[in-house]
Parts: C-alpha cells; sequence; structure tokens
C-alpha cells in the first residue's frame, strides 16, 4: 500500500501539461547551469512553514537551514530537543525541478527538566520539487508540489514500515509591489508504530515583506489535523538579506493548544 501511495505522488508531479513548463531557463539543466546573471530572486523554503513554488536555477546549489533550533515538544512541561546544524541542501536540475536532501547533523534530546538523556543525528528526508507555474515570478500566483520521504534515525535508505512520506503543494499570490501572501495544504502519511500509516494534514497561511531597509518579515498561522490531536501555531519571524545570495533569519513557532510544540531558531541561506 505504502508503493502505491508513493507512486500516485510521483504520478501526480510529473502528469502536468506542458503550458505550465518554464521557457526562460529552457535548455539549462544539472550540467549546463544557468548564466549567474539570468538567475532568479533568491527564494526560500524557510523559516516559515509554508514554502515557495519557485525551485533553485537549473544546475546551482542552495543551502538552507537551521543554524541551532529548540524546541518543546508540547505546551507545559515536555521533552525539550535541540537541533544543531538541520540543513536542507538544494541542487538545481531543470528550468523547474530541484531536489533536495534535508538532514539534523546533530541533536540534543532532554526530559522534561531540560537534562540530557541522549544525542545523535537526526533523520534524513529526500525531497524533489516541482513548480507548474509562476517560477520566474512574471505572474501575481505561482504554485508547486513538494512530494518527500523521511527516514529514520540510523534508516540507511530503507523503505520499511517506519518510513514517512507525504507531498505539499505550496501557492503564493502578490497582494502588492511589497506585500505577498503564501498558503500550503500539504498531506503526510506518519508511521502509526503497528505497521501501519496515519493520515495527517495541515494548512498554512502566510502573510509578508519588506519591514525595512534589507529586513523582511513574515507572520503565518498553521493548523495541524492528525488521527491523535490537532495543534495550532501562530509563527513570525525577521530575515535579513546580507547580500542577493545570503540571508540570516530569526523565527518561531507558539503553540496555540496544548499539543502544540513551541520551537526558536536562528537561520542561515546561501547560494552559489
Amino acid at each position: 500500500m505504502k508503493k502505491q501511495y508513493l507512486l500516485s505522488i510521483i504520478i501526480l508531479c510529473l502528469s502536468t501539461h506542458q503550458i505550465y513548463s518554464q521557457q526562460s531557463q529552457a535548455g539549462y539543466n544539472l550540467f549546463k547551469p544557468v548564466p549567474r546573471e539570468n538567475m532568479r530572486n533568491f527564494a526560500l523554503d524557510r523559516p516559515d512553514i509554508t514554502e515557495t513554488a519557485q525551485t533553485v536555477d537549473a544546475g546551482h546549489f542552495q543551502f538552507e537551514g537551521d543554524v541551532i533550533k529548540w524546541v518543546k515538544e508540547t505546551q507545559g512541561n515536555s521533552p525539550r530537543t535541540i537541533n544543531i546544524w538541520s540543513g536542507l541542501y538544494k541542487m538545481g536540475l531543470t528550468a523547474n525541478w530541484d531536489i533536495h536532501l534535508g538532514y539534523e547533523l546533530f541533536n540534543i534530546y532532554q526530559d522534561n527538566e531540560g537534562k540530557k538523556i541522549d544525542d545523535g543525528a537526526g533523520a534524513l528526508t529526500v525531497r524533489l520539487k516541482r513548480n507548474f507555474w509562476g517560477n520566474d515570478g512574471d505572474k501575481k500566483t505561482s504554485f508547486g508540489a513538494i512530494p518527500y520521504i523521511t527516514f529514520e534515525p540510523g534508516n540507511a535508505l530503507e523503505f520499511n514500515d517506519n518510513i514517512q512520506f507525504g507531498v505539499g503543494f505550496p501557492f503564493s499570490y502578490t497582494l502588492t509591489d511589497k506585500l505577498g501572501l503564501g498558503a500550503q495544504p500539504q498531506i503526510d502519511f506518519i508511521p502509526d508504530g503497528t505497521g501501519g500509516h496515519d493520515l495527517s494534514f495541515f494548512q498554512t497561511v502566510v502573510i509578508g515583506g519588506p519591514l525595512v531597509g534589507e529586513l523582511d518579515f513574515y507572520v503565518e498561522t498553521v493548523a495541524f489535523f492528525t488521527s491523535a490531536d490537532n495543534n495550532y501555531l501562530l509563527n513570525g519571524g525577521l530575515i535579513y538579506n546580507i547580500s542577493p545570495n545570503v540571508k540570516v533569519d530569526v523565527a518561531t513557532n507558539l503553540g496555540l493548544n496544548k499539543p502544540s510544540p513551541t520551537r526558536i531558531y536562528l537561520g542561515l541561506s546561501f547560494r552559489i
């Protein structure tokens, strides 16, 4: 059944009509990079949960990650995790496809009182992104799909009952020259611990844009719907544009009900 779900997600991303393919970077690929002067504006999948529909320019590398992140699993007294250098490594494949590897380099796990109980590397995630339209910023809207598979810590890319997989659909709408609206519905299949998977769904809505000088902002709401609990988050952050190819950010996710996590993180992103 898992293979059928995965195959359906892949077919969904591949079966888009040709009219949606991007033409401005046609002819460029992983081995024939887009000239630097023709690269798109630098767009990120972080720090908000809503991701961008824009792909990395063909033949170019992009890193986006948490330098450090503090996570409390639920409201009240609950276990915590400190993530150190949790990154998303991205490579542009064609005009409208890229590939991502997400890896949690080092995690420190703490109990309810903040005492260390374990540490080590975290999960590995493999993603593809397909842009359907709006990749070049020439339209008021953009839309894409991001299918993914996550392997639990210690899993050497084995397709067993403990993998998590799903697909998200990032969408954006340009409200004004300085303000944009984004949204992302996502379906996830999460291991249930008995060899099966539970269906989970979340929906985001985000608004953001330039604040002052080289500083950008965003405010976001997220609702997660799972078989166990529903989680609600209010998120916000600041992004500083050091250069056209380097950004740093600081952000937080605030849990609005007891089962929801709280996160605080500092991030770095760059492309070459």
